[in-house]
Formats: structure tokens, C-alpha cells, sequence
């Protein structure tokens, strides 16, 4: 099925002979994505994690080791995973599939304009406004339980998400400035632009083809960017970091800026992590809720502005 899919995207050409996806339907251009990324990256990664194991003289066992005995040879391997994941599974498919959806000149990407100082900025300021509110939501979610008769689905959820959230504990302990920021690169830099290519750059675009609003596609890209994490119990936060994500980019129309955003989201715990250690930064918070409450109204509206900001000037400047 693949092979034949591929084969109907070489017959399609402009009139300079050149494939393309952007004159077809979205439906089409949504399955033809998945093909590419399980095509392609499902192929392109698996090579790529073969080697790793083959150099580390590790196995796949790796991957169901309880997290207390994994070995610091494991713990590498497993952040080499995560980077194949991000570039060959994400990154390297989304560029393939940005081509074949550009109508414009070729090898000429549109949405990635060299950003301004102030725009980075901005971002910055943006990405700590929603730390407060991630964080508020977060604990909301995490207090959320489904009906008794779902209690079972509960259990394997909560177990499934301890069991992620214990890895990412241990892969992301840092105890040199190296270590820092090989983790930087892992969880920040290749994490943001892997994610944000394939859901802002490829997916709320063909949402967008296909609701014909804006509005629509981002809430659906963001649904889908908190879902595939499969966290339950971290639904709410990584959705509202979907909006702010798929909004920046819309209205900015630059790509570069929600990888700014969710690089700089990224990376915060990992230097907190470096600085303070793991079980600081993992100490609930005794504000009570509502007090976390009265001091939100404040980021969200600076961040809206910022938003808004990025809208009208988006919208001046066509």
C-alpha cells in the first residue's frame, strides 16, 4: 500500500514537473503524511536504533528494564532513542512532506523567516507566562479521576505514567554542565523542532485546508499534540501548551517562534533540574490552589497581548 501510494505522489506534477501534495484534497494530504512519517521515518528510525544498539552492544530489553536498574549505558541509549525518535520518526519526514505541500518556489520554506530580536523576546516572556498556568491546570488534571467502572483503565493509566514519568526523572539528572546540555539538545532543541514540525508545520496546516478555520485547526492540532503523549493525567496543560503553540504560529506565520517557545518550555526543568536537583524542582507546591488562582489572571494577560501583538503585526505587514 505504501509502495502504491508513493507511487501515485511521483505522478503528481505541476506544470514544472516538480511533486507536489498542496493542490490535493486534506483528507489526501493527512493520509499521505501518515504514510511518510510511518513509511519513512517507522523505516528510517528502526535502522538508526539498530546501530545504536549495535555500538552500545545493548538490546531492546533496555526499553522494559525497570527504571532502578538501568545502567548508565542504558540511560545513554535511551537518550539516542529519543533523538532518533525526533529526527528521523519527526523531523526528517515533516521536511519531506513541507516540500511536497510548498506551491511556492522549490526548496524555499515559507513559514521559516529569520525571526527579529524583539519577536524572540517576546516569546520568551510568553513561554514563562504559561508556566503558572500549566502549572494550575496540571494540578487540576492530575486531581481528575474517571468513574468507578473506568477504575481499571485509571490504574493502568496512572501505572503507564509513573512508569514515564520515573524514565524522564532519570534521564534528565544532569551532574556536569556537559551532561546539561546534551539534555538540552535531547529534550529541548530536537524535541521542539521535531514536534512543531509535525503538528504546527504539517498537521494544523492541513486541518487548516480542511475546516477552512483557523480556529478549528488549532484546537483539533492541539487535542491531537496532547493525545499522542498519552499522559491523561497531563491532558490540560500539554493541550493549553498546544493552543499557545498553534496560535503563535498562526498568527505570526513564522514557525520558527513556537519552536522558540516550546524549546525554551523544554529546557526550563532541565536547567532547574542542573541547578536546584530532581527533588526540588519535584516538590509539590504548598500554595494553595486558589491563591495560584488569583495571581493567574496577570501572565495570561500578558500573554495574550504578546499573542495579539504577533496577530496585528502579522496581519499589518501583509
Amino acid at each position: 500500500m505504501f509502495i502504491f501510494m508513493c507511487c501515485k505522489i511521483t505522478k503528481m506534477k505541476d506544470n514544472k514537473g516538480r511533486f507536489n501534495l498542496y493542490s490535493e484534497k486534506p483528507v489526501f494530504q493527512f493520509f499521505v503524511s501518515l504514510l511518510i512519517i510511518f513509511g519513512v521515518g517507522g523505516i528510517l528510525s528502526t535502522i538508526l536504533n539498530l546501530v545504536g544498539i549495535f555500538f552500545a552492544g545493548d538490546d531492546l530489553s533496555t526499553l522494559t528494564k525497570p527504571v532502578a536498574s538501568l545502567a548508565v549505558r542504558d540511560i545513554n541509549l535511551l537518550r539516542y532513542f529519543l533523538i532518533v525518535q525526533d529526527i528521523a520518526l519527526f523531523t526528517i519526514p515533516s521536511i519531506i512532506i513541507l516540500k511536497l505541500m510548498n506551491s511556492g518556489s522549490a526548496g524555499k520554506f515559507p513559514d521559516f523567516k529569520i525571526p527579529y530580536l524583539k519577536e524572540c523576546g517576546l516569546v520568551v516572556v510568553l513561554t514563562f507566562c504559561i508556566f503558572p498556568v500549566t502549572s494550575f491546570t496540571g494540578q487540576i488534571n492530575y486531581a481528575m479521576h474517571l468513574p468507578v467502572w473506568l477504575s481499571g483503565v485509571e490504574n493502568w493509566m496512572t501505572h503507564m505514567e509513573t512508569d514515564a514519568d520515573s524514565t524522564t526523572d532519570l534521564l534528565i539528572v544532569s551532574k556536569t554542565f556537559g551532561a546539561m546540555m546534551v539534555n538540552l539538545l535531547t529534550f529541548g532543541l530536537a524535541t521542539a523542532v521535531a514536534e512543531e514540525l509535525i503538528f504546527r508545520g504539517v498537521f494544523q496546516k492541513i486541518f487548516y485546508n480542511l475546516f477552512r478555520s483557523g480556529h478549528i485547526a488549532i484546537w483539533v492540532t492541539a487535542v491531537l499534540f496532547s493525545a499522542i503523549h498519552l499522559q491523561f493525567f497531563g491532558f490540560i496543560p500539554r493541550f493549553i501548551l498546544g493552543l499557545v503553540f498553534g496560535y503563535l504560529f498562526f498568527w505570526s506565520g513564522n514557525l520558527w517562534l513556537p519552536v522558540i517557545a516550546h524549546f525554551v518550555n523544554n529546557s526550563v526543568p532541565v536547567i532547574l533540574v542542573y541547578v536546584q536537583g530532581l527533588e526540588k524542582l519535584n516538590t509539590p507546591s504548598d500554595v494553595p490552589l486558589w491563591h495560584q488562582a488569583i495571581v493567574l489572571p496577570l501572565p495570561i494577560a500578558i500573554g495574550l497581548m504578546i499573542l495579539f501583538y504577533f496577530r496585528k503585526t502579522n496581519v499589518s505587514s501583509r
